[in-house]
């Protein structure tokens, strides 16, 4: 979900940047303050300023749900996803931590809209948030970056297949002289195809999408494009009850800085997990998940909580 890299902003300040969380700013020199992270001296290179903003896709924020492609009845549904997401830890290139104690803690809800006719899906996703970052004594609340996305059920019946794109719109709170923000002031395009298999008594789901990332006009700063792809498997246990484990893998390109590329600077993120589904219900469909990140590069390492309500109407 992140990665990270060092440039100085228009103001002269150190920036650390971390994708789609974060943002890590000092007023040290600049080969100073590379040292100091290299040898793991945190506290010598901060006050930092994070940056932190969790892109959500057509699911949910890097975590497929069960049934992300199942296709069903016309009309309208609304999704409510609530997460929660805590980090004490960022890694460097190596995989090896290069700040500890962070303190990072967001709580979001985001309020899924989607419109089913014939085969044609279309999604609005609106995110609100609320991200402390202790380690800096500062935290930032509302609205975040809205995700539009449109995607066609392909004629298949072996299994739904969803191919979708959507646009990121940056209209999440941004301000390059604040430490923590909601949103990061930058567009995304967001491509995937989702898959949803169902052979008693299992189910697979799995997704892969591909995120052009776009120039920060504020900042100067453009995030790597991103690559991942995740999958969940479940085991029925009894009608209308799942459960099974999951796996969600994330690689970015090197960010770049005024045009130039920040070398190393690309993120890696492994995570495990699993999810519970309670499905019992006409009109109503719950999921509960849970995540941690197993192995990481140049983002943060932290534990991820999800749950997922669905409204048939």
């Amino acid at each position: 979900m992140v990665g990270y890299g060092i440039f100085r902003t228009s103001s002269g300040r150190l920036t650390l940047r971390i994708r789609n969380f974060e943002t890590l700013e000092s007023r040290h020199d600049f080969r100073y303050c590379t040292r100091m992270l290299m040898r793991k001296i945190s506290p010598l290179c901060i006050p930092l300023a994070c940056l932190v903003c969790l892109s959500l896709g057509p699911a949910t924020a890097n975590a497929i749900n069960l049934g992300a492609a199942y296709r069903s009845g016309p009309g309208y549904k609304l999704k409510l996803y609530s997460l929660y997401y805590g980090a004490e830890t960022h890694t460097n290139k190596d995989g090896k931590p290069d700040v500890n104690d962070l303190g990072l803690r967001k709580y979001g809800v985001s309020i899924g809209n989607s419109y089913l006719t014939g085969n044609f899906q279309f999604d609005v996703i609106i995110p609100v948030s609320k991200i402390e970052v202790n380690k800096l004594k500062d935290q930032d609340t509302g609205l975040g970056d809205i995700l539009v996305a449109a995607g066609w059920f392909l004629p298949v019946e072996w299994a739904n297949i969803l191919p979708a794109v959507g646009v990121k719109i940056p209209t999440g709170n941004f301000d390059k002289d604040k430490s923590v923000n909601n949103g990061d002031g930058q567009t995304d395009l967001v491509m995937g195809v989702y898959l949803f298999k169902l052979m008693q008594p299992l189910s697979f789901d799995a997704v892969v999408k591909y995120n052009v990332r776009f120039r920060n006009p504020g900042s100067d700063f453009t995030p790597g494009n991103e690559f991942s792809a995740e999958g969940l498997m479940t085991l029925r246990l009894v009608e209308g009850v799942r459960i099974g484990p999951a796996v969600n893998f994330v690689i970015g390109e090197d960010n770049k800085k005024g045009g130039k590329t920040l070398p190393d600077s690309g993120l890696m993120r492994l995570s495990a997990g699993g999810e519970v589904y309670f499905g019992r219900l006409d009109r109503v469909k719950i999921s509960l998940a849970a995540y941690r990140d197993v192995l990481t590069r140049n983002t943060f390492e932290g534990i991820m909580m999800l749950s997922r309500i669905i409204f048939v109407f």
